[in-house]
């Protein structure tokens, strides 16, 4: 006979590798007596000792089912043993506490059950442990959480730009906000990169600034790290200074100079930008422009607060951002927000 017939040495053979090889064990179930017969490697899974005889107490396994799932575990075992979903097959997903390390494991059974509705009287079939399988789709849950909550947020940020965004003709319109929309595609690749995890002010500001590292004086002694929601943030507040710098300060002009420094202050970090070197200016930079209101909404979302003066060689601003906020541990605070 072809396949996978268990009257031949060729078919036990085959199910002998599937129970050394697939973690496959199989069971058939009494239901007059209450007593199950197993293959001794169901034992291990569940961390008992293999006993000496057959067929064995199926208690015993109930007994290490996890106390979260045992009671619905055994209300959806008796509804199928009364057919109430209509159906012969019992497939079942549960929770078990090994007896040996107290290690918690998922496992999975699949079995045909025998008789009518309300008077079954064998189930047959197969159980493995399945919790690789079970941990690797909630890792792909979160993660598809992740990529939407993400998705969310920049979706939000963008609206945000589009509206705060204001040009007086098209072409300049455009120019700003395409400005603003690479600020975030940048941001967005090293929070990816760093895949979550906190990321350095070095980094950010070297990604951010890269084309004006040569005219930055950096004094950057604040924590090195800020945490994932602050990064986009503080991006997009040193693209918006800079840009102002570009068109009204330091970076306007060849031998202009930025000091940027960051430092903690008791609870708060402290965030300083000082242009010198720049273009004497006009009154039109003092006014509040679509990138102050920009720089204002990312401060807001930080829970952070700003004062700005404008010297002869550019703008001098000192940004105050709560510790917390900046080191991720706002969860922990009173009445903090996220």
């Amino acid at each position: 006979m072809i396949g996978f017939d268990l009257g031949s040495e060729t078919g036990r053979e085959r199910a002998r590798l599937a129970i050394a090889n697939f973690g496959i064990a199989f069971f058939e179930s009494d239901m007059v007596t209450r007593l199950v017969t197993v293959t001794p490697n169901a034992f291990a899974m569940f961390g008992l000792p293999v006993p000496d005889h057959m067929p064995v107490a199926r208690t015993g396994f109930w007994d290490c089912y996890h106390p979260d799932d045992k009671d619905a575990a055994l209300a959806t075992f008796e509804s199928d043993l009364r057919g109430e979903r209509n159906r012969d097959v019992y497939c079942e997903r549960v929770r078990i506490i090994r007896q040996t390390d107290g290690a918690i494991r998922w496992i999975e059974f699949l079995g045909r059950m025998f008789g009518p509705p309300g008077a079954r009287t064998h189930i047959v079939g197969m159980l493995r442990d399945v919790t690789e399988a079970v941990e690797a789709e909630e890792r792909q849950a979160l993660l598809m959480r992740e990529v939407k909550h993400r998705a969310n947020n920049t979706l939000a940020v963008v609206q945000s730009l589009v509206r705060l965004t204001r040009g007086d003709n098209l072409p300049d319109y455009r120019h700003s906000l395409e400005g603003r929309i690479l600020s975030l595609a940048r941001t967005q690749s090293l929070v990816e990169r760093a895949d979550g995890q906190p990321t350095t002010l070095a980094a950010l500001v070297a990604a951010e600034l890269a084309a004006y590292l040569d005219h930055i004086d950096l004094a950057l002694r604040a924590p090195p790290s800020l945490a994932a929601p602050a990064v986009q943030p503080v991006a997009m507040i040193l693209h918006e200074l800079a840009t102002n710098a570009a068109k009204h300060g330091a970076f306007a002009a060849a031998e202009g100079r930025v000091g940027l420094s960051a430092a903690v202050m008791g609870a708060e970090v402290v965030l300083g930008w000082a242009e010198a070197g720049g273009p004497e200016i006009g009154d039109s930079p003092r006014h509040k422009g679509t990138g102050m209101a920009v720089i204002l909404a990312q401060i807001r979302r930080l829970g952070g607060t700003w004062q700005t003066e404008w010297q002869p060689g550019g703008l001098v601003a000192e940004i105050r951002v709560p510790l917390p906020r900046w080191t991720g541990t706002a969860a922990a605070q009173p009445g903090a927000k996220p």
